[in-house]
């Protein structure tokens, strides 16, 4: 169960007001399907980033929901969300695309009896950066505080907008993953029910004559188009419980083209091999195989996809 810092009985706290497209927002934060999800390499390494680079003991990625801020991100604190009432974040998404900067809470008529400065964690410094859609609602922010009152400088403002905007990024293709994995594999689904450019250009992978599987970023297998059941013998089901490429490598695949589709995942980068893979019922087949790194503006990892076809190969004597 996730720890939360709840709200003293005692403190006079001086409520934020709600956003003027409050429903619009709340909404939008909906749909991104990402509040009480698992923690993520993608938003974890975003955070980890910016208190390296800003040097402060926290750095969060907040969402504010209808009562409260939850992490998806949480790193230097050992909470996952507080009440939404005392959560600086909370000011944070008032002021447009500006960050929210408090260099000593204390001296901060908003913030100088919150819970969150009198009592754990100290908060003395915050700086917020909203994470806006292209929609423009501020969902939460990308935050940094730090226990002793401080300033920042333009440069560390701007580091901080620039890995909001990778935050947002994340969400968007995270969610687009999701619903790449959900997509209807019937050839006949009606396009005029998939509602934007992006989701249809999903779907369209699933007509690929070539053989489609995407991992995320702990490598476990989140979508294969109709393509890859055909040609390995595998089925959806069977291919969502890989994790990492083993599934392509036989006993009689070659070690050497064996090591360069295993190095693609760990060092993030493209690979293109031919090799001899199994399939289902045991028997093998030569494919070309591309697997490609799909990576932020700051080079973290959001997903590897991968491309293969069957390829006939001469036997020789």
């Amino acid at each position: 169960m996730a720890t939360v810092l709840r709200k003293s009985s005692s403190a006079i706290v001086i409520s934020p007001p709600k956003p003027s497209d409050e429903d619009k927002r709340l909404a939008a934060l909906r749909k991104l399907q990402i509040l009480d999800t698992e923690d993520e390499n993608v938003f974890d390494g975003i955070t980890k980033c910016i208190k390296r680079l800003i040097d402060v003991p926290i750095a969060l990625v907040s969402l504010v929901d209808e009562n409260r801020q939850w992490f998806k991100s949480c790193i230097g604190l050992p909470v996952r969300e507080t009440p939404r009432d005392i959560a600086f974040c909370s000011y944070a998404i008032l002021g447009g695309t500006n960050p929210l900067i408090v260099p000593n809470a204390l001296e901060d008529e908003r913030f100088k009896n919150n819970p969150l400065v009198v009592g754990f964690p100290n908060i003395r410094f915050y700086a917020g950066a909203p994470l806006i859609t292209k929609e423009g609602y501020a969902l939460g922010t990308l935050c940094v505080i730090d226990t002793k009152p401080r300033n920042i400088s333009a440069e560390d403002v701007n580091t901080l907008n620039e890995c909001a905007t990778v935050v947002v990024n994340a969400m968007e293709m995270r969610l687009d993953s999701l619903r790449l994995g959900a997509i209807v594999e019937d050839q006949n689904t009606d396009l005029s029910v998939l509602s934007d450019d992006r989701l249809r250009l999903l779907w369209a992978v699933n007509l690929f004559s070539e053989g489609f599987v995407m991992w995320n970023p702990n490598q476990q297998v989140i979508f294969v188009n109709n393509s890859f059941t055909q040609i390995t013998g595998f089925t959806k089901e069977e291919a969502l419980s890989f994790v990492g490429p083993e599934f392509w490598i036989g006993t009689n695949t070659d070690p050497i083209s064996a090591s360069y589709v295993r190095q693609s995942f760990v060092s993030k980068t493209k690979t293109e091999v031919e090799m001899l893979s199994p399939k289902r019922d045991g028997n093998q087949y030569w494919n070309r195989l591309i697997i490609h790194p799909i990576l932020d503006g700051q080079g973290n990892l959001i997903n590897f996809y991968g491309t293969f076809w069957e390829i006939q190969r001469m036997a020789t004597s």
